[in-house]
């Protein structure tokens, strides 16, 4: 027997992408082909919508619990798990039938956004044990590539794979074959579970109350616009969702190893980065109020509007490891700025509404690509910096809380743009109301991609990402983490 120290390889890594698309690619397709699931299979427009937003919701829900059981019970077992998740999940969506198609599907959902919580955090969690340095850099770009490309080519994967012999179930039938070969090219990842001597006294009631919170917030977010901002059970889910909160921050006070580590937001560098995150992702409203301005302004098809925003999908991918380099050279604050002014000035292109049509659609595919762009530039410094100090036995709970300001960011942005355009649009819905309505709602996005820019400028350390001669000593007192966590082969 000899002890030999585990490195993140290629091999690892193209199973972890591949989870990680089994949500972002293959389960968010039902943004797009949710109305043609539920005309298959004889539901509701209202109970569709209900299993569209599941995935989402139980995946904000659950994510940070899903890092803290992960850094006790393991990563990867936590992350198997989590594929196991959607390998059931997407079979139950997949064969769903017509006398039982509701509980089925909604099932699935909520099995795939469980899943995507495990993987997510777990997933995140290894990368920063057994990646190190600039390798790390690179892995954390490659990840992103899952996370952000997935996201921008959904909708255009989903549309053909609808459109072949293989329809819609096609999708949730490949989604399980998918997960099985990820688990298949990371069996022989080492476990990593830094905070074992944890056990059994994983802190469960907090876990409960944050996913009572979060859910109840998360609802709010989600159905406040259908409900009506003002009914009851609207303004009770918020009140709801900030009485757990409450209880929760009590909760964590009193136990040993909380689910939530209120101290590592002391740290600048992974506090500033989460609420950049946070608040960036809150732009993901303009694709939503774009495609709306296209399509009730001016008439155009769900298809075409689609193809004007094709230069997101693309530009995200082509410059996410250009930022991974940039950030090398000039560290990930001022990445992350430029790429906040990108996301500014591609949003601002785009609020210009008063035009004609054929004149909206050149902005619109200039300003989508502008916006790929930055946000390309903006994934890895953003997520490396947030990685790079956390305590290697609360690594998969904070990567929880980083992607959790993911998803809430981009559940209030998405919230907030598309009631303000919907409530200025009117019952009339003009051209000219259109255009105002989606003029102002892109510019309440121009204000979250500044704030986003500013929060970095000030929170972030200067040096974070910078690659220099220190980086070598650095890797030096992090090694000793991952031999920490090797086997014995």
């Amino acid at each position: 027997m000899s002890t030999k120290v585990f490195r993140g390889d290629d091999k690892a890594l193209m199973g972890i992408v591949l989870s990680v698309l089994t949500f972002w690619l293959f389960a968010q397709s039902t943004l797009n082909i949710g109305p043609d699931i539920a005309a298959d299979l004889g539901m509701s427009d209202e109970i569709m919508n209900i299993a569209v937003v599941a995935a989402a919701l139980f995946c904000g829900t659950f994510i940070v619990a899903a890092g803290g059981i992960a850094d006790v019970f393991g990563r990867v077992r936590v992350m198997m798990m989590g594929n196991i998740f959607n390998i059931v999940g997407s079979l139950l969506i997949a064969t769903s039938t017509t006398s039982l198609a509701t509980q089925m599907v909604i099932t699935g959902r909520v099995l795939q956004g469980l899943a995507a919580a495990a993987i997510m955090s777990s997933s995140l969690a290894l990368v920063k044990t057994y990646w190190l340095d600039t390798d790390r850099q690179r892995a954390v770009s490659i990840w992103s590539i899952g996370s952000w490309g997935g996201t921008g080519f959904c909708a255009l994967f989903a549309g053909l794979v609808v459109a072949s012999p293989f329809g819609w179930r096609g999708i949730f039938a490949l989604s399980a074959i998918i997960s099985v070969i990820a688990m298949g090219l990371t069996r022989h990842i080492p476990e990593s579970r830094p905070a074992q001597h944890v056990g059994m006294r994983l802190d469960w009631t907090g876990i409960a109350i944050l996913a009572l919170s979060i859910l109840s917030l998360e609802l709010f977010i989600t159905q406040g616009e259908a409900l009506g901002w003002t009914n009851w059970m609207t303004c009770t889910l918020l009140a709801v969702s900030l009485v757990f909160m409450v209880v929760f921050f009590y909760v964590e006070k009193m136990v040993n190893w909380p689910v939530l580590d209120f101290s590592l937001f002391k740290d600048r560098a992974f506090s500033g980065s989460t609420i950049t995150n946070f608040i960036m992702s809150g732009t993901g409203g303009v694709v939503a109020v774009v495609m709306w301005v296209q399509q009730m302004g001016w008439g155009v098809s769900a298809t075409v509007s689609g193809l004007t925003s094709i230069g997101f999908a693309v530009f995200v991918i082509l410059f996410i490891r250009i930022g991974e380099k940039a950030m090398q050279r000039v560290g990930a604050r001022a990445v992350i700025i430029v790429a906040g002014i990108l996301v500014a000035a591609s949003t601002a292109l785009m609020m210009i509404t008063s035009v004609s049509e054929s004149t909206y659609v050149v902005f619109s595919l200039i300003g989508f690509s502008v916006y790929g762009l930055g946000l390309g530039l903006f994934a890895t410094p953003v997520t490396d910096t947030a990685l790079g100090t956390l305590p290697k036995d609360r690594t998969g709970a904070g990567a929880g809380v980083f992607k959790m300001s993911s998803s809430l960011g981009a559940a209030l942005g998405i919230a907030i743009s598309t009631s303000v355009f919907l409530a200025l649009r009117g019952n009339a819905g003009s051209t000219d109301t259109v255009a105002l309505a989606g003029t102002v709602s892109l510019g309440i996005n121009v204000a979250l991609a500044l704030g986003a820019t500013l929060t970095a400028a000030i929170l972030i350390p200067k040096a974070a990402g910078k690659l220099t001669s220190t980086i070598k000593i650095e890797a030096e007192l992090v090694a000793p983490y991952a031999e920490a966590n090797a086997v014995k082969i």
